[in-house]
């Protein structure tokens, strides 16, 4: 009966270790209000993110009256620089816009009130633009998109700075510039150091799996299974990527292809983690997924459980790590519960 319980709040209240939010609080009246805040916070964040088609692995927060802390560790998709590069365009334009009123605004109100009509009509809108341009220049602020595009390439990293303003601004507009905030961001994608047993083992395996190679979500797959294998607290990232998978799956609406690319899927996913698992690089002693919905348009909802490697939900020493989320497709909804036992050392 430990599956029916959320295994990370059955172990907190009893370790009361690795809480993932943190208050300094004067009461308990207090305690509440930081509670709710963290919340919202958390849920904008998630939105954030989702915006830009980043994933996040992990997010913390360490509240107190003044300051907010916030430690994101996240991972770029294969569709994230191009949204990124989408979003930062209509960002700095912007905050050309909101300049350019601003300079119009202030020249208006030092001439009369006769010269508003004229001022407007011989002042063209591409003059006002070169204009920014130029004092972009003499100020040396770089355009965000063209260094995004001409630097970093789809097996690159983003330059975490020029997101981080991004979000440093709109969250401090989402709390009304009452408290002082600091970010910490992880990136994922870049590569971890490994011995040589480790990526022999790691290229036997992915020799092993050469037949899904030219499946459009082989990539990405790979990629996070390999970061759920090897980082602690990972079964949040791999259940959204199901998810995500599964409403990918279902938005054509031949049923027959549907079916198809679901029972593909879910080979692939059963085929990768039992060897993933076993081989030198896992830090994990068992994984369990368990997929419930309606397969193959059949009436009745059915699970399907994939497990392997062993672990106990019941006993305090064994670290687990659990969440779940829910697939909204033309079948309905598929909810993905997945459980991963950790390593003791």
């Amino acid at each position: 009966m430990g599956q029916k319980t959320d295994a990370r709040i059955f172990r907190l209240g009893v370790t009361k270790k690795n809480w993932e939010s943190k208050y300094i609080e004067k009461n308990n009246e207090e305690s509440s209000l930081y509670l709710y805040k963290t919340l919202e916070i958390q849920k904008y964040l998630s939105r954030f993110f989702g915006l830009y088609k980043i994933k996040i692995h992990t997010c913390k927060l360490f509240y107190s009256e003044n300051t907010l802390q916030v430690f994101i560790s996240f991972y770029l998709t294969t569709k994230t620089l191009y949204v990124i590069s989408k979003h930062l365009t209509k960002y700095s334009k912007r905050s050309l816009t909101c300049f350019k009123r601003l300079q119009t605004h202030v020249r208006i109100n030092k001439n009369n009130k006769k010269k508003k009509k004229n001022l407007l009509r011989k002042k063209p809108f591409n003059n006002q633009i070169t204009n920014l341009k130029k004092f972009q220049e003499e100020k040396k602020v770089k355009n965000r998109v063209n260094l995004l595009a001409s630097k970093l390439d789809k097996n690159q990293a983003i330059s975490l700075k020029e997101f981080q303003e991004v979000l440093l601004e709109s969250l401090a507009r989402y709390t009304k510039n009452k408290i002082d905030i600091s970010i910490t961001l992880q990136n994922l994608n870049s590569t971890k150091q490994l011995s040589r047993n480790q990526i022999k083992d790691f290229r036997i395996t992915f020799k092993q799996l050469r037949k899904f190679v030219r499946n459009s979500f082989f990539k990405e797959a790979i990629n996070i299974l390999f970061i759920t294998v090897i980082k602690r607290k990972s079964a949040k990232l791999l259940a959204e990527f199901i998810s995500d998978q599964f409403r990918l799956n279902q938005l054509k609406t031949d049923q027959i292809a549907i079916s198809r690319k679901d029972n593909y899927f879910l080979g692939f996913l059963k085929q990768s983690l039992k060897l993933l698992i076993t081989s030198e690089v896992s830090s994990l002693t068992g994984i369990k997924i368990v997929i419930k919905g309606r397969f193959n348009r059949a009436p009745r909802a059915r699970s399907v459980i994939l497990q392997f490697g062993k672990f106990s939900l019941q006993s305090f020493d064994s670290k687990i790590d659990y969440f779940q989320s829910t697939a909204y497709t033309i079948n309905g909804t598929f909810g993905i519960k997945v459980w991963t036992c950790e390593n003791k050392n």
